[in-house]
């Protein structure tokens, strides 16, 4: 919830907006894994690099090695996290953009760590280079860096139609 309240408290801040629930996960677990995000060759990267060095993010962490199924599970928690905000009144939803309190900006304004340090300028790199992407073009550059995964279902996605065995395939046994 630290995260999501540092991630909310830096796009106020830079004056982005979140605009779904799915920006929300995206935006909060690429700034905790923004060498997913800066790691190509291009040289307009370079300052994006060096500040994420500077603040102490590693590109050679193991755990960049399982970024889809870590983004998958993550990716589950958030709704709870966000609800538990928003009743804090830490965090609102004004139509489907979601806004860091009044209360919640104090808040993480007053998380002290280094981690935190270097979180806010993670997240300020990723909100600056993900919010100008479509949703069309965002979910494609997602799939692009963490690959294609059954397992990354849309939060709020309808899954009637979903590949099932026929019930006729279920053995009697399992009914029981």
């Amino acid at each position: 919830m630290g995260r999501l309240l540092l991630l909310l408290g830096v796009a106020k801040q830079d004056g982005r907006h979140v605009e779904s629930i799915d920006r929300l996960a995206y935006y909060e677990f690429f700034a905790d894994n923004p060498w997913v995000v800066v790691a190509d060759d291009a040289d307009s990267a370079n300052a994006d690099r060096d500040s994420l060095r500077i603040a102490g993010f590693s590109q050679t962490q193991l755990s960049y090695a399982s970024t889809g199924h870590r983004f998958a599970s993550r990716r589950e928690r958030i709704r709870g996290d966000l609800s538990q905000l928003v009743a804090y009144g830490l965090v609102r939803l004004d139509g489907v953009r979601f806004t860091v309190t009044d209360d919640g900006e104090h808040l993480a304004a007053n998380m002290q760590s280094s981690y935190a340090d270097a979180y806010r300028v993670s997240a300020s790199i990723v909100l600056r280079r993900l919010v100008r992407l479509s949703n069309r073009r965002l979910e494609a550059q997602v799939e692009e860096w963490i690959g294609h995964s059954w397992l990354l279902i849309d939060l709020l996605d309808d899954v009637r139609g979903a590949d099932l065995p026929p019930e006729t395939a279920i053995d009697e046994s399992d009914r029981r």
